[in-house]
């Protein structure tokens, strides 16, 4: 007799595969060492953000100071609990990657190679269960490990004395979901790889290898084509048509290459969550914008200012798992 939705409660056999992979994630020594490593790679950014919120803190504490050139603020506002975490971004964009890659390049392969898909797909659950089971069982574990580092920074703040107000809270917040994206992207790619490729040594090869297209050629690729498509800096005594000219062409090279760019993507968006006053921020030139000191800004606007990278940050994971889920429905297991 075969099996079919109406007598199988639908929701069983998918919670019994996120169940079991959460599991597995939770207790494997590989994802458990990736994890140390990555609060062990975390803490030293950690830590020069609470040394830069203490002296701007105690600059603004100071006031202004005078000196031979004149009087001079040097903390002309209030420190945001924000800061302290935006170093982090560049940490977790190398490390979490390789980590969210780990997790996801044989948890389809292996089962091919081993043969215990076969034995799993005989058994009273659907395919769509297996694929979306396993996929959620891994994002469960990236989602519990990055709001566990949280909870636990949010408690080393407050026993430092450092008490976020309402911005900062959902500064914070938005960084943590903008990282679950960033990671899940890793894990689905992996994931989809997985599901194509039948043997592990190859999937793994093969995550490596588009990981270092991501990390290494497209940023190449970008500053090579800033010299042949942008061209040469205007000079000081350009016009000012020119220099329009010039930032137009940057922009949409700049554009391009962040969309290209999950590294560069993922970090513009947790910048500017953490720090709504960002304008620009330019990977290739490696310059920074900001907005005046007398205006201010709340999260949500730094959303609305980047949400083309938003956009793709939380698109691009469901798009590689709608990928993972075709492949593994048509897939030959015989």
């Amino acid at each position: 007799m075969s099996i079919t939705r109406s007598n199988q409660a639908a929701p069983s056999g998918l919670l019994t595969v996120a169940g079991k992979e959460l599991t597995d994630h939770l207790t494997n020594w590989t994802f458990l060492a990736f994890a140390l490593l990555l609060i062990v790679v975390c803490i030293l950014p950690f830590q020069q953000g609470l040394g830069g919120y203490h002296a701007t803190a105690r600059a603004y504490a100071a006031g202004p100071a005078i000196t031979p050139w004149g009087v001079e603020e040097f903390g002309s506002s209030l420190p945001n609990a924000a800061d302290v975490y935006t170093r982090l971004p560049g940490e977790l964009s190398t490390v979490g990657a390789i980590l969210a890659i780990a997790m996801g390049f044989d948890l389809i392969s292996r089962e091919r190679q081993t043969g215990s898909l076969k034995l799993l797909l005989v058994r009273p659950i659907f395919r769509d269960e297996i694929i979306t089971g396993k996929a959620l069982g891994g994002l469960f574990a990236l989602t519990s490990l990055v709001f566990a580092g949280l909870a636990a920074s949010l408690g080393f703040l407050l026993v430092d004395g450092i008490v976020p107000d309402m911005d900062a809270l959902v500064s914070i917040l938005l960084f943590a979901l903008a990282t679950v994206a960033f990671l899940a992207f890793y894990f689905c790619l992996a994931l989809t790889i997985s599901t194509v490729v039948p043997r592990t040594g190859k999937a793994f090869l093969y995550a490596l290898v588009v990981l270092f297209i991501f990390t290494a050629l497209v940023p190449t690729a970008s500053a090579v084509a800033k010299d042949v498509v942008v061209g040469a800096h205007p000079l000081p005594g350009a016009s000012p048509a020119e220099r329009g000219d010039y930032q137009a062409r940057l922009g949409l090279l700049e554009s391009v290459a962040t969309v290209f760019s999950p590294q560069w993507n993922y970090e513009l968006v947790a910048k500017s969550v953490l720090e709504p006053r960002l304008t620009s921020y330019s990977f290739i030139e490696g310059s920074i914008t900001y907005l005046p000191y007398d205006e201010t800004a709340r999260p949500t606007d730094a959303l609305a200012r980047f949400w083309q990278n938003v956009l793709v940050l939380f698109t691009a994971p469901f798009v590689l798992f709608g990928i993972a889920y075709i492949a593994f429905q048509r897939m030959d297991v015989r």
